[in-house]
């Protein structure tokens, strides 16, 4: 089957530069944050782009300057935010694709959010399929955390707890999430589903929770919960205030996760 005409909007367009990004969600991305013109965690960025590029069997040729590029963009920045997109390339139409084809790589910059206050935080209806080759990565496919953030909005909450089908706690739609429960910080194994952030990652092998626990947690630990926050490379480690309800009294978080927020 050969592509014969192809149309953005109303214009006629070449055959055969279709982003496979655009036509299948065939890539993945990650985001970080710049202060004071140097990119935050880059290395464990570029590190979590080698391992989607490896699984994912992306080729991706420019990346041995990235590091470069990237450093380079972000000296004139004084706070911002990068994000970098990788898809497998472009190609006409089909799942299958070309081996030799070169990934197309985006590169994005732009200001820093503002703090955020402690969440209200809701649980969500919609759930996360689960997929263990790509439980972890950042991929395109973000249709979930879209309707889950227009579900957000309908509950007038600042985020969402979500979940698998068989109601096992994965992450908030915006960032990874800890909690502290009979003196214990804990957070959800991500083996079938949801992202394995570079922040989650940096508490984790900062020990900046001390002893934690990496576990299948359930909607009733968050109930009994004494604190919690939730995680992610731009903002930093956000507290919740009140989950379905319930208000959490006003504890501060370990010093060494208060000193990542913005």
């Amino acid at each position: 089957m050969t592509l014969i005409k192809q149309f953005f909007n109303t214009q006629a367009t070449d055959t055969g530069a279709l982003d496979r990004g655009l036509q299948f969600g065939d890539g993945h991305f990650t985001t970080l944050r710049i202060l004071n013109g140097t990119p935050e965690h880059l290395e464990a960025h570029l590190a979590r782009l080698v391992h989607a590029n490896r699984t994912l069997r992306i080729h991706h040729s420019t990346f041995t300057t990235l590091r470069n590029r990237l450093t380079e963009l972000a000296k004139d920045v004084e706070q911002g935010v990068c994000k970098v997109i990788v898809t497998r390339g472009n190609s006409a139409q089909g799942y299958g694709y070309d081996h030799r084809i070169e990934a197309n790589e985006y590169i994005q910059i732009s200001t820093l959010p503002e703090p955020q206050n402690p969440l209200d935080v809701g649980l969500a209806n919609v759930t996360l399929a689960e997929q263990t080759v790509l439980a972890g990565l950042k991929t395109l496919n973000r249709l979930e955390q879209v309707l889950l953030s227009a579900e957000k909005s309908e509950k007038g909450v600042d985020d969402l707890v979500v979940c698998t089908n068989d109601g096992r706690v994965i992450e908030a739609v915006q960032g990874n999430l800890f909690w502290k429960k009979r003196g214990r910080w804990q957070t959800p194994s991500l083996t079938t589903a949801g992202i394995d952030g570079v922040m989650r990652q940096h508490i984790i092998n900062s020990n900046a929770l001390g002893n934690l626990d990496i576990k299948e947690g359930r909607v009733t630990d968050l109930e009994h919960a004494e604190q919690i926050f939730v995680c992610n490379s731009v903002r930093g480690a956000v507290p919740v205030r009140s989950f379905n309800g319930k208000v959490f009294e006003n504890l501060p978080l370990p010093e060494k996760v208060q000193r990542l927020a913005l």
